[in-house]
């Protein structure tokens, strides 16, 4: 059988090997394109005065087979296959843009996901063939995580980006090992551009990485999370979503919470959306948890409509989409005071947010929601109207705007 996750670290740990390289070897004309990328003009003729003062020749390459074109060939290259909000937010980008009438190709060393349908060809490239060694000639490449730039660098497309959506070591920065923080610093100063999906990620990236970004909102597609009309009805139906793995997601505490309400009488039942098993039986199953494994994503649109209340309870994101997915498709939001969410999500407008970690305010918080039929339906219409105006179609013309505007102005630095 084969191991598709020693391959995935396998690769990664050959990519961040190379960063490691690159943080104590300082390559001059990495830093010219990098400066040239965020219009940094002045560090771009220190990089000219460094390079001649050690002899080293160069040139200026100007780009001009883009400039003519309005549909692009474009390369996604993947991270996994895992079931994440992540990976979500490429795959719908990816489809629209192909839909749209671009070319676009993914590339990975797993096998094409069963969760997400998607309607772009797919490669998988064998375990030991580098990434880029498989891009056929493209116009534009897409990395789907930071340890990817080196392949993104590696391909022939003039159009080199990085989607930045946010991970531990961008929220946990000053705590994670130095391995990891000089190879994400290293790749991040690399010459591609930065795609971010929110105001706090192009916050968080200036300030760690002293790097431009442009915003490209996530976004739902609400052919798919749609709202239905119901009754909401005891005994009332709640929804978590993700992999209790992932501690900061906050799934201890929206489940003590549960179950200390569940002990005071409140009727509900919980349902939870997991990519995987969950680590561990809750309360020895005295919650009754009915749970949805790697549910596909006309499984989990259900879910969300069927039920009354979605809780989420991270610590931090870049954005947070299930809590706007659930809004979407008509449930009633309740989510921890994280920065992500806070990128559309309004106290009592059009979600209940606790502070984060706090149980006693999550239960305070949800019982508020129980007993209040007004208050949910205000929710339920504020949310549906939110999400509306995070749509595909919108941030996928920001994603085509963003290429067309680079492909015009595209020049870079070689030595000779």
């Amino acid at each position: 059988m084969i191991d598709y996750d020693k391959i995935r670290f396998d690769n990664f740990n050959k990519r961040i090997n190379i960063l490691a390289q690159e943080f104590y070897n300082k390559d001059i004309i990495l830093e010219i394109n990098r400066a040239i990328i965020d219009e940094d003009y002045e560090k771009a003729d220190i990089c000219k005065m460094k390079l001649e003062l050690l002899n080293i020749n160069y040139k200026k390459i100007e780009v001009e087979s883009l400039k003519t074109k309005e549909k692009f060939d474009i390369a996604y290259l993947l991270p996994h296959n895992i079931q994440t909000g992540g990976l979500k937010v490429i795959l719908n980008q990816a489809n629209l843009l192909s839909e749209r009438g671009h070319r676009v190709t993914l590339y990975s060393h797993l096998p094409k996901m069963e969760w997400f349908k998607t309607n772009c060809s797919y490669i998988q490239v064998k375990e030991d063939v580098e990434l880029y060694r498989a891009v056929y000639p493209c116009d534009i490449v897409i990395a789907g995580y930071y340890d990817l730039i080196v392949d993104a660098l590696m391909t022939l497309a003039p159009l080199k980006y990085y989607l930045s959506q946010g991970d531990f070591y961008i929220f946990e920065w000053e705590e994670i090992e130095p391995l990891i923080r000089n190879t994400a610093y290293t790749a991040y100063n690399l010459p591609v551009r930065i795609l971010t999906v929110s105001n706090v990620m192009q916050r968080k990236i200036k300030d760690i990485f002293k790097r431009n970004s442009v915003k490209i909102p996530n976004a739902v597609d609400n052919n798919v999370f749609y709202p239905v009309k119901k009754r909401i009805t005891l005994p009332f139906k709640i929804l978590i979503v993700g992999s209790d793995s992932l501690k900061f997601k906050g799934h201890d505490d929206i489940i003590r919470a549960l179950y200390e309400l569940k002990e005071e009488g409140y009727l509900f039942k919980i349902s939870w959306a997991t990519q995987t098993i969950p680590s561990k039986i809750y309360y020895n199953g005295k919650l009754n948890i009915q749970y949805s494994i790697s549910p596909t994503q006309d499984e989990l649109s259900r879910l969300y409509r069927e039920s009354d209340i979605y809780v989420s309870g991270s610590y931090y994101e870049a954005f947070s989409l299930p809590p706007l997915e659930a809004m979407s498709s008509g449930c009633c939001v309740v989510t921890s005071d994280n920065e992500g969410v806070k990128e559309y999500a309004i106290h009592n407008k059009n979600c209940i947010m606790y502070e984060r970690g706090n149980i006693r305010d999550l239960k305070d918080k949800l019982k508020i929601l129980f007993r209040s039929p007004a208050l949910r339906r205000r929710l339920i219409l504020n949310g549906i109207n939110t999400a509306k105006n995070y749509c595909l179609g919108k941030s996928i013309d920001l994603l085509e705007e963003e290429f067309k505007k680079s492909k015009n102005n595209l020049i870079y630095y070689v030595a000779e």
